[in-house]
């Protein structure tokens, strides 16, 4: 008697794309992204765009919730012309000393960011920059 692979593959088809829906449920940046009213009120808020808004909540962390969120987001605002974007991000949500220093010792923001970029404590800074950059591309900004 000569079998079919069919159910077999049926069946491990089933389980992908069952696994694929968990992890697509379980997705911090779909949540984020479905949340997109809400910040698109706190970028009108701070004049600030809204991918830059969604990408400091994925830094900030869902669980955080979002005093901590509208809190980062407010920092961000205040320091981003004096910083630039990446150095206010890592004194939003990373290291506020060292992105002063790394600010007061280059003439421009840009030039802090160069010099900077490659320390560990950059980490929040290049984050952003994908994450946004990634919403930006998916979003209606």
């Amino acid at each position: 008697m000569a079998r079919s692979s069919w159910l077999p593959l049926a069946a491990v088809a089933v389980v992908f794309l069952a696994a694929f829906a968990w992890l697509r449920q379980r997705s911090s940046f779909l949540a984020i992204e479905r949340d997109r009213a809400a910040a698109a009120a706190i970028a009108t808020r701070h004049a600030v765009a809204v991918a830059d808004v969604m990408a400091l909540r994925e830094l900030v962390g869902l669980a955080a919730g979002d005093d901590a969120w509208q809190t980062a987001v407010a920092c961000y605002a205040a320091d981003r012309q004096r910083l630039g974007d990446e150095l206010a991000v890592v004194a939003a949500v990373g290291d506020r000393a060292a992105a002063e220093a790394a600010r007061a010792a280059a003439a421009a923001p840009d030039a802090a960011w160069r010099q900077f970029r490659t320390r560990p404590a950059a980490a929040p800074g290049l984050q952003f920059v994908l994450v946004r950059d990634r919403f930006a591309a998916r979003g209606r900004d």
